[in-house]
């Protein structure tokens, strides 16, 4: 029987290398000393702070509880991309891969959250039982996407990284971020969020 403080400290080293886990995306988009997973999950987290305390459909703490734990399992899982597949197929052309709508397939998709469930059963397995069921419903409810609370975080992380996209253009003019630009626009649909997509650059519209 594992001790409940070690157990939690063995999660927590365990999350902490989210802290040096560069974001998948940016790599193959070609950004030097791309923000890690952690960098993103903490602006996903203020952001949904931020969006979630005026919004009477959305209990604030639990969409917090949702953004925390939503990259959790890509600790050990690593950050997968809807790119992976058809690079490593040869089906785009590396240079064209972010001009289009990013999208899993369906055996990706079921790959992903096979490896994610397992990563987080293994983050998760000497906690005491409340504290580990807690941490795999949150992910569960993100996953699912149902509750008010799933969706908005689901939006808003989209949205960060449709920011995030912007500010490294800001830096390197070249880049192409077409791709996340459609991803906010398929997933966004809460009107404040919305609001703030144009604002991050008014010059997006849907096509």
């Amino acid at each position: 029987m594992v001790d409940p403080s070690e157990a939690l400290i063995n999660l927590l080293r365990l999350a902490g290398r989210l802290k040096r886990l560069p974001r998948q995306g940016w790599l193959l988009l070609g950004v030097d000393s791309p923000e890690s997973v952690a960098d993103h999950s903490y602006r996903v987290a203020l952001m949904t702070l931020l969006m979630a305390q005026d919004n009477p459909e959305v209990r604030m703490e639990r969409a917090l509880v949702l953004a925390l734990c939503h990259d959790l399992p890509e600790a050990l899982a690593g950050d997968a991309t809807p790119f992976d597949e058809p690079l490593r197929d040869g089906e785009v052309d590396a240079t064209q891969l972010f001009l289009s709508r990013p999208a899993y397939s369906a055996a990706a998709d079921r790959a992903k959250r096979h490896a994610e469930e397992q990563a987080l059963d293994e983050m998760t397995t000497e906690l005491p039982q409340t504290l580990r069921q807690f941490i795999v419903d949150a992910w569960n409810e993100y996953e699912a996407g149902v509750t008010s609370e799933a969706q908005l975080v689901r939006q808003i992380d989209k949205l960060e990284a449709w920011l995030q996209a912007n500010e490294y253009r800001d830096e390197l003019p070249e880049l192409q971020i077409e791709s996340f630009r459609l991803g906010a626009l398929d997933r966004v649909r809460d009107a404040n969020l919305l609001r703030l997509v144009h604002a991050i650059d008014p010059s997006s519209a849907p096509d």
